[in-house]
Parts: structure tokens; C-alpha cells; sequence
């Protein structure tokens, strides 16, 4: 189980709070992992027609996500093509990638500049539009050769740059993009705002700029034993930053920077806790059943209006327009 080590609170009035995680699961193999898998192949239709009956967001994606997988397989990227099928998106993943699919595919942008997004979402976005282009960030070399190979298998490999550099650290002509996508990753870089100035400077004069991050009544610092991405130092107590949580104060530091954002959706759990327990659940037990995401996320998160009433943890999805200069 998880072990909450800690909750205080900081100098800035933010909560700080210290989880300890046990360490991963043994990956089974032989017969146990291909009745796991077999499973998935069998069962993820009916999850997936349940979802879409209760109105779960982002299942126009995953129709695009079963394509890919569908054209991935062909390619021989077996792997992939069995998490874009069976498994492509995440709890909240759902919702963000609704918000952002929704606006590329009515932008039709030239240019998309994705700071560490979640893969699938620049790679599609190329997919649909042969005449789109991407730079896209990330330092993980490892999580980024993963990103190249499967360009490489959706064939849109050519239209792709790749840089292994933190946000702060982008080239000289990385500048004017028609738009900029950054989906649940801010809340781990340290010097947020740093990172905000950097991506907003980088939007082309009447282009577009997509976050995501999580949300909560109240803001909350979080730290964790388990070091995800091997980019920051750990405490002396073996802590390393894991993520943030935004409430409106923490927003309205980042308009500061952007201005109001020009669209703004929020989704939360209905029950506190519920967001936790299935970080643990997915961190513990290899065999968990990732196939059934989109039934689970729609009946365990819903829209909300108000971000100061949510009952725990929400994710806020945000749209920024930057103004033309006459």
C-alpha cells in the first residue's frame, strides 16, 4: 500500500505532502501474461460501447487511437499496437484528450510545438493532417526513442523533430508555432512559470497554446519516493518532487502571463480518493485491468463548474489565444 509520510504546510502556504510507494510489481511472463493480454483483446469492446452509451469523454479519440493501432500492427510494432487498441488512454487522459483533439482538429495547425505531451496526441495529430509538422520535447531519451519509433510505424517519422531538451533549453528557431501543446506536464517542472514563459513566447502572434494540469481546491505540492523521469535531486529523506496541484490562485499566476484563457473545462472525481487509490492500484498490481478505463473514468469523474468546491482532485484544461499586434 501507499504511505502518506507527511502533510504540511510551506513558507508559501501550500500544502506539502509526501507519499512512499511500494516498489513495482515482478512483470510476469509465459501463460499468465498471454491470458492477461487475451483478456484485454476480449473484453475492451464491451467497456468501450458502456462508456460511450454514458457519454465518456474522448472516445472519438480512441477510435482514431484503434486505427493507429490497427496501422501500427501492420507495421510490426507489436506492442503499441496492443496499448493503442486495447488500453490507448488513461482515467483522466479521456477528458484532456477530448479538450485538445477537439481544438487541433478544428485549428488544422501548421506547425505544433508539444512540450512532453502523451504521445499519441502530436503523432495523431500528424496522422490526420499530412501537411502538419512537430517539434516535439522531452528529456527522457528513453521515453523519447519510444515516441520516435512509433512515428516511425504511423509513418509520419519525416514530419517530426525530435529534441531531447528541457523546456528551457529549446533552440534558437523554436518560435512562432501556429500552436503549442503541453498536456499534463507542467505540474512536474519545478520553476512552472519559467516553463509557461517559455512555451507562451513561443506561440506565433494570433496562435494557440493548450495546457493541462491537475487541480484541487487548494493548492498541494507533491513528493514522492518513486523518481519517474531521473531529472531532479532527492531530499535526505530520499524525496523527490513529483507533482503539483493548481487551485485558482495558482491559475491566475499563470494568466498573469497568458491572459484569460479563451476556453477553460474542468473534471474532477465525484468521491475524494478516488484518484489515489487507483494511482496505487496501477503502480502495485501488474494484472490491473487498463481495459476497462473508459467505463471506470466516467463513472468516477465528472465536468464541474467550480474549481474552489471540488471534492478532491480535478484536471483543468486550458485554452489561451495570444493577441495579434496591429
Amino acid at each position: 500500500m501507499s504511505e502518506l509520510k507527511g502533510t504540511s504546510a510551506g513558507a508559501d502556504g501550500v500544502i506539502k505532502r509526501h507519499l512512499s510507494f511500494p516498489g513495482s510489481p515482478p512483470s510476469p511472463t509465459g501463460i499468465s501474461q498471454a491470458a492477461y493480454l487475451l483478456l484485454g483483446l476480449l473484453l475492451f469492446p464491451f467497456y468501450w460501447l458502456a462508456a460511450a452509451l454514458l457519454g465518456a469523454p474522448g472516445m472519438r479519440f480512441r477510435r482514431k487511437c484503434f486505427a493507429a493501432g490497427v496501422r501500427l500492427l501492420l507495421a510490426g510494432h507489436f506492442a503499441d499496437a496492443y496499448r493503442c487498441i486495447v488500453c490507448p488512454l488513461d482515467s483522466v487522459r479521456h477528458f484532456e484528450m477530448e479538450f485538445f483533439w477537439g481544438r487541433i482538429y478544428s485549428l488544422r495547425p501548421s506547425r505544433i510545438l508539444d512540450i512532453s505531451s502523451p504521445r499519441l496526441l502530436t503523432l495523431l495529430a500528424l496522422r490526420a493532417d499530412t501537411g502538419a509538422c512537430a517539434d516535439l520535447v522531452n528529456p527522457d531519451a528513453k521515453d523519447l526513442a519510444r515516441t520516435r519509433a512509433m512515428a516511425q510505424g504511423l509513418g509520419v517519422n519525416d514530419r517530426c523533430r525530435f529534441l531531447e531538451v528541457l523546456v528551457d533549453a529549446l533552440p534558437d528557431d523554436a518560435r512562432n508555432y501556429p500552436l503549442v501543446t503541453c498536456m499534463s506536464v507542467l505540474e512536474h517542472i519545478v520553476n512552472d512559470l519559467d516553463a509557461v514563459r517559455v512555451m507562451w513566447g513561443c506561440v506565433a502572434p494570433g496562435g494557440r497554446l493548450l495546457l493541462s494540469m491537475p487541480c484541487a481546491a487548494q493548492a498541494m505540492d507533491e513528493f514522492t519516493n518513486v523518481d519517474e523521469y531521473g531529472l531532479l535531486a532527492h531530499d535526505s529523506a530520499g524525496f523527490v518532487f513529483w507533482q503539483r496541484y493548481y487551485d485558482e490562485s495558482r491559475l491566475q499566476e499563470i494568466f498573469a502571463i497568458t491572459g484569460s484563457p479563451v476556453a477553460r473545462e474542468l473534471y474532477a472525481e465525484r468521491v475524494s480518493g478516488t484518484y489515489d487509490a487507483d494511482v496505487l492500484a496501477k503502480r502495485s498490481n501488474y494484472f490491473f485491468a487498463r481495459w476497462r478505463e473508459p467505463l471506470a473514468t466516467v463513472l468516477a469523474y465528472a465536468r464541474r463548474d467550480n474549481l474552489a468546491t471540488l471534492p478532491g482532485m480535478g484536471v483543468v484544461a486550458l485554452e489561451f489565444r495570444k493577441p495579434v499586434v496591429e
